[in-house]
Parts: structure tokens; sequence; C-alpha cells
């Protein structure tokens, strides 16, 4: 079965499949429309153009541009619209893509970015489904033919971004087989029906979002909301009570916002039977708080990487208390093993590397073969996070072999930032490393070293905020003499 099945089997279902404030989409509209885009990009694209961008916020159009991919079998690249010029033309480049599907509100800003670009791209409007060629003097991007979909479950169906520098970008190849076996491992685990509605609040190209609640609910053909406007706490009781809301997914800073907001007692918030989180450390107090404070509620914690499509293991509601701490078991049709530095099992409560197994695991990076064949090895994905399992089998997260910083629940890799900021003319060295901060869990700061004429303060921030997103941008610049190294020259990482 492939994902466009899922879509195809509700096209006479005139349910509201997707609310976004005053707009509505049924499950038949969304189907026609979608239909409609895909013989549109089939009326414009080569047969060797088979990465596609979206370039879209939350909506509606998102899901329809999202489909419109799949029914044109081909494959989904979404980009954020918070990216910076670099960040979009490395993606581009790095994917081969032809045509961005976006709104007219982004047309000057890709136009502005696209304008020093080497390649012919294609801007596809939403609102009136016309195209806009850039670059018309140049050539398309060349193709390295390195995926071949036959219109299979075993074609990849989605790119999503992990980590990677704008030099070496790194996006992780999703099937339709790998999602469509997470959906239904995420539906049993949590036992949710036709009758559920979700409230979507993190980004929809998100792999957490993606699967846990995009395609988990319209596998289902259930109702998804999007919360219109950015989550606070004020909105989202507002949203649940009035939209009867049963499950929300989020990160642990959007529950600390809910632990701290002082009038939940104005709100009916009976219909919400779960709130699922990951991506970030939740300390137990402050859980225990959430859980004596909204007593009604389900609250699921749990853990997943993109490369496994993405969850992996849930803490249920059941156990949250008696195994608080724990990222809880593997959900349904997904292993989960901790071995040692040779890959050998370690036994119960000896901490090593997190290793996954499950038809959820992806197929690969894409172009990074080497990378790829360093990931999977004998079937097994090795996540670079380290943890235990008890005797129970619940598994514990203690930390992460991979440079890596985890802020609100996004993924920030040091070296990105580092490249960047390397490419300034009064930096001699750079070292982002992770601080603790209150409401996100942790956020980049950089050691820098600067040149030997450079005198004062220089102000690397604006600097930074040409070239990435903002939530990479450093909050501090510490200015140092050096950096501690290795023998071979290379910084000593935290």
């Amino acid at each position: 079965m492939r994902l466009d099945e899922l879509l195809r089997r509700q096209a006479n279902n005139g349910a509201v499949a997707i609310k976004h404030g005053d707009k509505t989409l049924s499950y038949s509209d969304w189907n026609e429309r979608s239909l409609e885009l895909s013989k549109n990009l089939e009326s414009v694209l080569a047969s060797d153009s088979l990465n596609i961008a979206i370039f879209l916020p939350n909506s509606i159009d998102y899901a329809i541009a999202y489909f419109s991919i799949l029914y044109s079998t081909r494959i989904i690249v979404p980009i954020g619209t918070q990216s910076k010029g670099l960040e979009i033309t490395s993606t581009l480049e790095y994917c081969e893509i032809d045509i961005i599907i976006t709104n007219l509100q982004y047309r000057d800003f890709l136009k502005d970015c696209l304008s020093n670009y080497m390649y012919r791209v294609s801007l596809c409007f939403l609102e009136d489904q016309n195209s806009e060629i850039m670059n018309e003097d140049k050539p398309f991007i060349p193709k390295s033919n390195t995926i071949e979909n036959i219109g299979g479950k075993d074609d990849v169906a989605i790119m999503l971004h992990t980590s990677g520098t704008t030099s070496n970008p790194k996006r992780v190849m999703l099937t339709h087989d790998n999602l469509l076996n997470n959906v239904e491992s995420n539906t049993q685990s949590l036992q949710l029906t036709e009758k559920d509605k979700v409230l979507i609040s993190m980004p929809m190209y998100f792999g957490y979002c993606n699967t846990a609640q995009f395609l988990t609910h319209l596998y289902l053909g259930a109702s998804m909301v999007i919360l219109d406007g950015m989550f606070l706490p004020k909105l989202f009781f507002q949203t649940v009570q009035n939209e009867k809301i049963t499950n929300f997914t989020g990160v642990p800073s959007m529950l600390l916002m809910l632990l701290e907001y002082r009038y939940i007692d104005k709100y009916d918030i009976s219909s919400l039977r779960y709130i699922s989180f990951g991506g970030g450390n939740m300390p137990v107090e402050k859980l225990k708080a959430l859980i004596e404070k909204f007593n009604t509620v389900g609250f699921v914690q749990t853990y997943g990487q993109t490369e496994a499509s993405p969850r992996t293991t849930a803490l249920l509601p059941s156990d949250s208390l008696k195994k608080i701490g724990s990222v809880g078991l593997p959900i349904p049709n997904v292993k989960v093993k901790i071995v040692d530095v040779n890959y050998n099992d370690l036994f119960a409560n000896e901490i090593g590397e997190i290793a996954i197994q499950g038809k959820n695991i992806m197929k690969g990076y894409y172009k990074q073969e080497t990378i790829t064949k360093e990931t999977i090895i004998n079937g097994w994905l090795h996540t670079g996070d380290l943890g235990y399992l008890d005797v129970d089998g619940y598994l514990y997260l203690t930390g992460r072999k991979r440079n890596m910083i985890i802020s609100g629940g996004i993924n920030i890799y040091p070296e990105e930032i580092e490249e960047v900021l390397m490419q300034h003319p009064n930096i001699q060295d750079v070292y982002i490393l992770p601080e603790e901060h209150k409401l996100l869990g942790e956020v980049p700061i950089a050691k820098v070293v600067l040149r030997n004429n450079v005198n004062g303060i220089v102000d690397f921030r604006n600097f930074c905020s040409e070239k990435l997103t903002d939530y990479k941008i450093p909050i501090r610049f510490d200015i140092v003499d050096e950096l501690s190294k290795t023998y071979n020259g290379k910084i000593k990482r935290y």
C-alpha cells in the first residue's frame, strides 16, 4: 500500500478532514484539489524531475501540495518557510529540484533567494496554480538518478531534513512502507479511532508531526485542526474546548508553558484524552506536576528519530508514574536494543547506544551511501543516542553520542552554525555548544576566537541572521583566546 491510497479511499467522504482558522477542507475536496494540482505538475515536469519542494507554512495548502506530489508518484521535499536564502538554495541543489510549490506571499522572497542561483527553478503558486520560471536563461539542474521509484510501497515518499551543513545537507529517505508501518504502530499504541480529533501546532514537515498527527489521522479518516497562530496556552485551551480536541502532540517547552498557565479552570478540556510529547528533556518533577494538574489527560512520553519514521517507544498513561523518567516500551512492530561500541548486545541497566529495528527504518540518507552503511548495520538503525533498558524492557535515555543540540524539540547541528560563522572575516575559530535553558531545554551559544587584527565587539548575530534560520542563531557569542582541541587539531566537543 502507498500513502496516496490513504486519500484516494476517502474520495467520497464529505466529512471535514482539516480545519484551519475559518477555513475547512473535506476529504473529497482534498482529493480533488490534490488530483488537479498533480495533473498540472505532470504537464510542466520532465520525466526525470523526481523531487518536488514544498515551501508552505502549516495550512490546508500544505496538505493539498503534499498529496499532489504523491499522486504524481514523485518525492516530497519540505523546506521550512523560516529558512534563509543559503539554506534554501543548498537544499534545492542537493535535492536536484526543478519546482517549488508555494504561495504568492513568498514570491518576492523566493525570487530574491534565487537571484544568484545557477539553475532554473519554477515557482508553482497554489492560489491560481500558475507557474513562474526563475533563471529562465539557465539550465535545469543535472539529475544523478540515485533513486528509482517504480510506483510501489518501497518507493521514497518524502525526504526530511536531518543533520548536515549548508555545504553538505543531509536528507532522510522515508518510503511509503516506512511511514505506513509507523502510522499503524502509532494507531495501535494509542488505540486511536476515526472519532479522534487532533490539534496540530508543530511544523507539519517535522517527522513527529508528519507521521503521528498528519498521516495517522488521515489513515483513520479522522479530523485535524491546525492551530491558528503561534502556540500559546490561552489559544491552546480555547481551541481544545471549542473544537473538542481529543489528542495533541508537542515538545516539552510547550507542556511547561501549559503548566505555568493560571487560568485553566476557565476552559472545558474534558474531550482531551492524550497529550503526547518528546524531542527533549522533560524534568521529572515538572511531569509529575503536569499529571497532577491535568488529571483527566493521559500524558504519553515518546522517543523516536526521523530515521525511524520517527516514533519508536511510548510510555502510556497507565505507566506514567510507575515508570516516570522512562520513554516507555517499543510501540507495536518495533524492536529496541542497547549495544556497546562493538555492537554487542548489553544486558538490562547497562548503558550503551540505542539501536532500532522494524519496517519503519529509513531507506537511507539521500546520496550518502557511506553514512547510511555506518548507521544501518545488519538491519538495525544505530541512533547515536545513549540509554538503557530496565529489567521490564522500558527505555531510559542518558545522553547522545552525536554532536547535537535539542532546543524546544528542534534538532540543531553545531557544525552547520560553525560553517556559517567561519565565513565571517573576523573569526579565526569557533565552537558551538549547548547551554541549559529553563523553557527550551537547550540553546546554542558560540565560543569565538577573533583574528589578531580585530578589536572591540563584532555583531555576529546579524551575520548569522542572513544565512541561518532564527532558532539556529546562538543566543550569545563569547569571545575567547583559544579553544581546547584534541591531539589531531579537532575541537574537544562537550
